[in-house]
């Protein structure tokens, strides 16, 4: 599914009566949200192990 028509789904299911600020309100948040869960790397976490080795070395 495009991002376009991810948007125009989200416009539909919305109130008719919903302010522009609320709507990009709520745009945003999911642009933010998507690009957290893209930008997610799985290399980048590491294990409970890990962490307490890192924090003895603090």
């Amino acid at each position: 599914m495009s991002e376009k028509q991810i948007v125009i789904k989200i416009l539909e299911k919305m109130p008719d009566n919903i302010s522009m600020d609320s709507i990009l309100e709520t745009l945003i948040l999911i642009y933010d949200l998507k690009n957290r869960l893209d930008n997610f790397d799985e290399s980048q976490t590491i294990n409970h192990e890990q962490l307490k080795k890192e924090i003895k070395e603090w």
